[in-house]
């Protein structure tokens, strides 16, 4: 029999007959003071009978706390009397009647508070668009402001209400004096946790001292919490639970989880895949067990709910179940199939209030439509599947143009799929070839996930697959709803013993791993997606290092002879003292230099000190608080040092690289790129993978690290998890290297670290790997790791504008282009820094057009005739005839445009820009056809990270080295300040990476 009809009984006597209640839902409905309409009554009314209770949505207890428009009010008498009809319309039905009670404190929208200010435990503002500073209360206000709460709990009472609900959750005033981001008090009611429980605590206790005075022993109280915050600092669900038993010794009757889904885990460590009830109960005091709790979120049927209660949930809360079923309760009891949409022609019907209409568009469907597509996935997995037997090809889209796959058929079952992928993959691993396959195979079924990662590679397949059926005269739509089977999930635990482990598969973990096994070391690398190479697969392959005797064989352009006089005319004052002499060095190179270039002799000057100093400098920002800020001249001055070493270390790995030209990747200040004759990043990824492979290393895909091993202060180990769910304790005899790279993925951490992301994160695209979210950022902060660096954010100014990515349309070096903006105006020199480009793009609308003529096809880096021809097709590039032709296609001003390349011609024949002074002048714009390629700023690097020292051992926050760990890459922090310099991430990981597995090694 089921539980949920079970009765329960609170602390204080009262009870609910069964374990289902209406969560409480805001409808924005209320009048415009606050007081109950008739649309709500009705609203309630109709949900109320078999639902133990109807939990009211959040009333304000004072004018000024309104957190929504048409928000409900409980802050004065005159209020009393609708809420009285509304306890009447819900308990007349046989539920209880339960209100909730809230501030909503730094939340209050000025619009609907009268433009008052809002107010909150501190001034701080809330990590949200458009946020206001609150104004801190005295403590006369929080005082009052608890008095307020007793006043509501008392007219809930007068009203005829069974019981208030505490609202301490969503991040509203109750929750914003327990949390360490908005309280940062140091009297009574702030500083440590226990001082942050102080308000919560006082508003409990007058609640009981209302109730005691009216002798209403059964009057329910109930407290509601967010489990979490995002915040740094943030409540973390262990402080919650110190809370919760604080509250749990004070006495009442429930406590309420709010969240999206019953199952949920941690939203601050994403990694951690236990659900919170189950930390609920490991945590909870003898004093919280005592109390009933409810959960919440996703429960849509009977199944759900029992599932909830199984889980450890005392009562469910229903709250979207209740929108489209105001019987949700009955039909749940009755084991009946309960609704979970709403028809755009149920709106009266089902006495929704047009506010709440307008937000539950999501909901609404026309039902016989949603009702025939059911029916035809039902016929459709009914279906006999059969084919005409024999082998076919076709094709599907992937990153290159078409991707061949051959399909062979018997009478009712795919029997083999061959991808021709030497287009597509060129040479790297990409498991979307082996696994989506093989799930077709062992299903037959094309209803299969494409692989996070290799989304387009995986879709080709699919696609290709598909379009075989129907060359086969099968029925594709049939495989495409054909069920899956489950994969069970595994419960093993795999221990063993390494020399290294490694994290992340990019450049910076293959050159540690390939390092350390030229030792003869024994090494396991981990990369939590099912293929290698993160970022460094996705990069143009530029690699900044200083080699004079190979670059002296190319001549140099007059712009950069000026370029080269401005660097030496550098006031001494930007070096720290012992770092002088590098600069000064640097100053006497660039005199003799200047001399040869007076007596006719010219070639591309660059040195070691030239590179450092320009990297150095390069960084130099300014940080939100107007502190100037570089980056550490050690490791930068380590990387620069060590910058051919690299070079020469991947030579003889077998990287091929191109000695036929010195480039400049866009940001780079200067031509000083070695650069592999594969496009792309792909030549570092292939070439050190096999060497690892052959050398014995092993790369562990589909397993992500969730947790250093740390042992009298040493890091002896790391913990993992496989895609199949199998755990992996791997211990360490010399050391762990993280090198998971940057956050560049994740929003959160992007607004978490810098406010000005709140203005923008939402909407920018990223070049960057979806498995960059910085979660090795916050293994290492787990164990101490002091982070640096981390509001720093550099944007690549040329990421496509519909998908952030960088290596769509004609991607060139920066001397062979013109930028202009929708005036069809030249703004910038284009061989500027990514920031200082990136700045400019969004002081000129942010949407920019790339512009070059036939003649470019020549130099475009990292794709082919084929792939351009694709993206014209696509829209990706635009071409025309003319330059006037061009104009009207990219909709700018025809006689600007023509201007502005007339111009930029007459510059690069002169060998000067007089407008920008551009470094390095290439190509004119002048043979047709002429093409643009629409860009626009993306999230590229994110210069913060781990500490690191020149041996790139981890630093703790005391600024002592944690034994036994290592970091490399664009997980670190305080080498790029605040801007790295286009091709210097790759010699970074390159470098570093190598230090980090040699200083493993050496102090093991």
């Amino acid at each position: 029999m089921s539980k949920l009809i079970d009765e329960v009984v609170f602390q204080s006597n009262a009870s609910l007959k069964n374990r289902i209640v209406m969560a409480p839902m805001t409808i924005q409905s209320a009048y415009f003071d606050g007081g109950v309409t008739q649309e709500m009554i009705d609203y309630y009314a109709a949900r109320s009978g078999d639902a133990a209770a109807v939990i009211v949505e959040s009333a304000f207890v004072e004018n000024y706390g309104r957190a929504f428009p048409g928000a409900l009010g409980i802050d004065a008498d005159n209020k009393i009397e609708g809420l009285s009809r509304l306890a009447n319309a819900i308990k007349e039905k046989g539920s209880k009647a339960i209100l909730q009670i809230y501030h909503a404190g730094r939340m209050a929208n000025g619009e609907f508070n009268g433009g008052h200010t809002p107010i909150s435990a501190s001034a701080v503002a809330a990590l949200r668009d458009n946020a206001e500073t609150p104004i801190e209360m005295t403590e006369q206000q929080i005082e009052d402001m608890v008095t307020h709460f007793g006043d509501a709990v008392n007219r809930a009472l007068v009203a005829g209400f069974d019981g208030v609900e505490i609202h301490g959750a969503n991040t509203f005033l109750i929750q914003q004096f327990f949390s360490p981001h908005s309280n940062r008090r140091n009297d009574k009611w702030g500083g440590d946790i226990d001082k942050r429980t102080a308000f919560p605590l006082a508003i409990l206790e007058i609640a009981k001292q209302v109730v005691a005075s009216r002798e209403k022993p059964d009057f329910i109280i109930g407290y509601r919490f967010s489990p979490e915050e995002i915040e740094e600092p943030g409540i973390r669900f262990e402080d919650n639970m110190y809370l919760l038993d604080k509250l749990a010794s004070c006495g009442l009757d429930y406590f309420h989880f709010s969240m999206g889904s019953w199952q949920r885990s941690s939203i601050v460590n994403p990694d951690d895949k236990e659900p919170l009830i189950n930390k609920y109960h490991q945590l909870k005091s003898e004093n919280v067990a005592k109390i009933p709790l409810i959960g919440v979120g996703g429960i849509k049927q009977k199944s759900d709910a029992e599932q909830a209660i199984e889980s450890g949930y005392d009562i469910v809360s229903v709250g979207k179940g209740y929108l489209a079923d105001p019987v949700w309760a009955s039909k749940a009891l009755n084991g009946e199939q309960c609704e979970e949409l709403v028809d755009f022609a149920q709106q009266q019907e089902l006495k929704l209030p047009t506010p709440l209409w307008d937000i539950m568009e999501y909901m609404i469907v026309d039902k016989a439509a949603e009702a025939a597509k059911q029916q035809r996935i039902q016929e459709l997995q009914n279906v006999e599947i059969t084919f005409e037997p024999g082998e076919y090809t076709a094709f599907g889209y992937g990153h290159n143009g078409q991707l061949p796959v051959t399909v062979t058929f018997s009478e009712d079952q795919i029997l083999n799929i061959i991808v021709d992928s030497s287009k597509e993959s060129d040479g790297i691993a990409n498991p979307a070839f082996e696994r989506i396959p093989k799930q077709i195979i062992e299903g037959q079924t094309l209803n299969v996930d494409v692989i996070s990662g290799a989304t387009v590679s995986s879709q080709a397949v699919i696609d290709g697959v598909t379009n075989a059926v129907d060359l086969a005269n099968g029925n594709s739509e049939a495989l495409l709803y054909k069920e899956r089977v489950a994969v069970e999930q595994s419960t093993e635990v795999i221990e063993e013993t390494v020399d290294l482990v490694v994290v992340g598969g990019g450049g910076a973990g293959l050159s540690a791993t390939l390092t350390a096994l030229d030792q003869g070391k024994s090494v396991i690398l981990l990369e939590k997606f099912p293929v290698i190479g993160g970022n460094t697969v996705r990069t143009g392959g530029w690699v900044n290092a200083a080699e004079p005797i190979w670059q002296n064989d190319f001549s140099d352009l007059p712009g950069e002879v000026d370029y080269l006089k401005a660097i030496a005319k550098t006031p001494e004052s930007e070096f720290v003292t012992e770092y002088l002499e590098d600069f000064k060095t640097l100053k006497a190179q660039l005199s003799e230099y200047f001399k040869d270039v007076d007596n006719g002799k010219h070639y591309l000057f660059d040195s070691v000190e030239l590179h450092l100093v320009q990297t150095y400098l390069g960084g130099k920002r300014t940080d939100l608080n107007g502190n100037t800020i570089y980056g550490r001249y050690d490791l930068v001055k380590t990387l620069t040092n060590r910058a051919m070493e690299s070079i020469d270390w991947l030579s003889e790995k077998g990287i091929d690289f191109d000695r036929s030209v010195v480039e400049i990747p866009v940001g780079a200040l200067w031509r000083r790129a070695h650069k592999p004759k594969r496009p792309k990043g792909v030549e570092f990824v292939d070439k050190l993978q096999k060497r690892i492979k052959a050398q014995g290393g092993r790369i562990m895909t589909d397993t992500r690290a969730t947790e250093l091993i740390v042992e009298h202060g040493k890091v002896v180990g790391i913990e993992a998890q496989q895609s199949d769910g199998t755990k992996l304790v791997l211990r360490v005899n010399h050391g762990v290297v993280l090198a998971s790279g940057g956050f560049g993925a994740n929003t959160k951490m992007l607004k978490q670290y810098n406010t000005y992301w709140n203005e923008i994160a939402d909407d920018i695209k990223t070049t960057n790997s979806p498995a960059l979210v910085g979660d090795g950022i916050k293994i290492g902060e787990k164990v101490g790791a002091n982070l640096v660096g981390m509001g720093f954010v550099q944007l690549m100014p040329i990421g496509d504008p519909n998908s952030g990515a960088l290596l769509t349309g004609l991607i060139v070096p920066p001397e062979n282009f013109v930028f202009v903006n929708q005036q069809g105006q030249r703004f910038v020199d284009e061989c500027e820094s990514r920031d200082v480009l990136s700045e400019s793009f969004f002081n000129n609308g942010g949407l920019i057009y790339m512009i070059a003529d036939d003649e470019i096809r020549k130099t475009a880096a990292n794709t082919s005739d084929e792939n351009i021809e694709r993206e014209i097709k696509e829209g990706i590039i635009i071409k025309a005839d003319t330059l006037s032709e061009l104009a009207d296609k990219i909709n700018v001003p025809r006689e600007n445009f023509i201007k502005t390349i007339e111009k930029y011609n007459s510059y690069v024949e002169q060998g000067h820009d007089i407008e920008f002074n551009k470094g390095a002048l290439g190509l004119k714009v002048e043979k047709g056809p002429f093409y643009a390629t629409p860009r626009k700023p993306s999230v590229h690097h994110t210069m913060g990270g781990l500490e690191i020292d020149t041996k790139a051992r981890v630093i703790n926050s005391e600024g002592a080295v944690i034994p036994g760990l290592y970091a490399a890459g664009e997980i670190t922090g305080g080498i790029h300040a605040g801007n790295r310099l286009g091709g210097n991430a790759l010699i970074d990981i390159f470098t570093y990476g190598r230090i980090a597995a040699n200083s493993a090694v050496e102090m093991a």
